[in-house]
């Protein structure tokens, strides 16, 4: 029951690439914690190399978290036409977004020699990790200032109404 004013492109980022992103992520970070340390740590650690299962816990909730956002975009979203249900999910993980992103500046703030903003010594996992945060949070501005919305006579377009009708 996507709400009829939520242009299409949004829809598929929300409703499939992005649960199956954060599957991905969930199964990476359960299964293979030591490979998920990875894409986020931009420097080789013991941790790595050795992964310690007292960490396994804690790899286990990002995980769950995971799974949450998957539920959430996969499920919650196509359950319901109103659109400030959708804007606020789509704000949550625009919050958590931020907490990923604080959390890459220092990690690469801490592994390389000229901090964050030395793009040069950043890896290829760097470089994904940074793009798969930076992309999908640009959308989620994008969506929550309803840039591509259809404008329609009698219509909130979103701004607290329930959407009926094309």
């Amino acid at each position: 029951m996507t709400p009829p004013a939520i242009p299409f492109p949004y829809v598929v980022l929300l409703t499939i690439l992005e649960p199956l992103a954060a599957l991905n992520g969930a199964l990476i970070a359960h299964f293979t914690p030591a490979a998920y340390l990875n894409y986020f740590t931009p420097f080789p650690t013991t941790l790595q190399r050795t992964f310690n299962t007292t960490y396994q816990p804690l790899a286990s909730q990002v995980a769950a978290c995971y799974l949450l956002f998957t539920f959430n975009e996969a499920v919650v979203l196509r359950l319901t036409d109103d659109v400030r249900v959708w804007k606020g999910i789509v704000l949550g993980i625009l919050i958590c977004d931020l907490g990923h992103l604080w959390a890459t500046y220092e990690a690469l703030q801490a592994g390389l020699g000229g901090g964050f903003w030395s793009l040069g010594g950043w890896r290829f996992e760097d470089w994904v990790n940074t793009g798969m945060i930076l992309g999908p949070g640009l959308v989620r501005i994008l969506f929550l200032l309803e840039v591509g919305f259809r404008k329609t006579t009698g219509l909130s377009g979103g701004r607290g109404r329930r959407l009926k009708g094309r």
